[in-house]
């Protein structure tokens, strides 16, 4: 039998390599990966398609909500792991359960499977990925989204629940909507001085307010009234403004506005129980124990981004 010459050996070679890359081509562009699974870029496509929906947004707002996405992605990929190793989560079983009780029921309505998946923009891949994600968490939820987790939960942030008011003042300094992250690190580096020099008590909150600040508060030294946990002001504010003792001074907060520094003046506490804040109190302990997973895993976790989205 005869060797093959060298120039058939560079033919296989040349021939070997293009359908590699062709292969390669034909693979879907991944965003991330996390402890070795594929974050897929049309993934994260449809998250954002369910976030923007209709609304006109600058590219700068865009590049913005891809890395939220991103990050959420990441994250959730983070608990899923956890929930695996700890054998807290569904298993592919109970998937393949789901996907027989799918086809059962577009077998029903004569449908077929690809013709689902392709309405949903999605593989069977991907499509189990989102099912193993959905049952692992609910399962999770069972057994840690209780009463006694309610309760305690509630304990700790009574503040945010309770019905508790405050009476607060602001010193904003605004950022113009095309602010870079630059400028805005600017304003929060000069907001941090302002702050330094009330806690020196070189110049008491108030008249800090009257000389810096661009809301229309400035001349009543801030004072914005009495504000609630969820309303008037956005969340990062009201966040921050509940976290604080009577008469401290926040670190600077961002806001769409711009920078802030917040002061309470005076406090109502409320009076709502648990049992009456319970409709509340539910996604605030779902959030918490999705960020308490996460920010766990994330230290030891092998995250790896690509080009091919925002990071």
């Amino acid at each position: 039998m005869s060797q093959p010459t060298f120039r058939t050996l560079v033919v296989v070679c040349l021939a070997m390599f293009t359908a590699r890359a062709s292969y390669a081509q034909d693979k879907p562009p991944i965003a991330a990966t996390v402890q070795g699974h594929a974050i897929l870029v049309s993934q994260l496509e449809r998250d954002l398609a369910r976030v923007i929906k209709e609304r006109k947004i600058s590219e700068a707002e865009r590049t913005q909500l891809q890395k939220q996405v991103l990050q959420l992605a990441v994250d959730r990929q983070l608990v899923l792991h956890y929930l695996a190793t700890s054998k807290q989560g569904a298993s592919s079983q109970d998937v393949d359960l789901v996907i027989a009780r799918l086809q059962k029921k577009l077998d029903n309505e004569g449908v077929k499977q690809a013709e689902f998946l392709k309405q949903q923009g999605q593989t069977l891949a991907e499509f189990r990925d989102q099912q193993l994600w959905e049952l692992s968490w609910q399962k999770y939820l069972d057994k840690y989204l209780t009463e006694a987790a309610l309760q305690k939960y509630f304990d700790k942030n009574r503040r945010d629940f309770d019905g508790t008011e405050l009476h607060v003042a602001h010193l904003l300094l605004t950022a113009p909507a095309d602010a870079t992250a630059a400028d805005r690190e600017k304003l929060k580096t000069r907001a941090a001085a302002i702050r330094q020099e009330i806690v020196d008590k070189k110049v008491s909150f108030a008249d800090a307010a009257k000389k810096n600040s661009q809301s229309p508060t400035a001349a009543a030294g801030g004072d914005i009234g009495w504000i609630s946990r969820r309303e008037p002001m956005p969340e990062s504010f009201s966040a921050a403004a509940f976290a604080l003792p009577v008469h401290d001074i926040s670190q600077p907060v961002e806001s769409s506005f711009g920078v802030h520094l917040i002061t309470t003046l005076e406090e109502k506490p409320g009076k709502r129980t648990w049992q009456e804040a319970a409709d509340e109190l539910r996604p605030a302990v779902i959030r918490y124990l999705f960020r308490w997973i996460a920010d766990k895993e994330r230290p030891t976790a092998k995250i790896e981004y690509t080009e091919h989205w925002p990071h």
